[in-house]
């Protein structure tokens, strides 16, 4: 997938970590940290004032090299999904939660939830194995 957003803001919001990006063709805030504190209400708040999904990635060592927090707005209240795992099959990219519970698609269109698995539990095993790789890949050589 790629981002063809024609706005794209830089923001230093609080409580979220610096270079936090807004991309308002997909009614998205995205950003990305390596440290491990939880940024649960910031995410939360931001959803709220800016009427957005927050997509916070957590860069991590050991097993996995990254997982997700998300914020999906609402018009009744917002969605908290922590712990979101990066799952590749085909061409989509999905972050699922690590033992059942709702899926978030990541279209160019922003982030859709789904209330059911997109495929079965053996190939959204294979596919966060896909994703690790990728993103394993990616970071070969940086240092945080």
């Amino acid at each position: 997938m790629e981002l063809t957003a024609s706005t794209v803001a830089t923001w230093n919001l609080p409580g979220l970590p610096r270079g936090t990006l807004d991309v308002p063709e997909c009614r998205l805030v995205m950003c990305g940290t390596a440290d491990a504190e939880r940024r649960d209400l910031a995410i939360l708040k931001t959803a709220v004032d800016q009427d957005r999904d927050v997509l916070l990635l957590r860069l991590l060592a050991g097993e996995r090299p990254c997982e997700a927090d998300i914020v999906l707005s609402s018009p009744v209240e917002p969605m908290l999904l922590t712990h979101m795992l990066p799952c590749r099959f085909g061409r989509s990219l999905w972050l699922v939660p690590p033992h059942g519970g709702r899926y978030v698609s990541v279209e160019e269109s922003g982030l859709r939830v789904h209330w059911q698995a997109p495929t079965s539990e053996a190939e959204l095993v294979r596919g966060c194995q896909r994703a690790d790789a990728e993103i394993a890949r990616f970071l070969k050589g940086v240092s945080f």
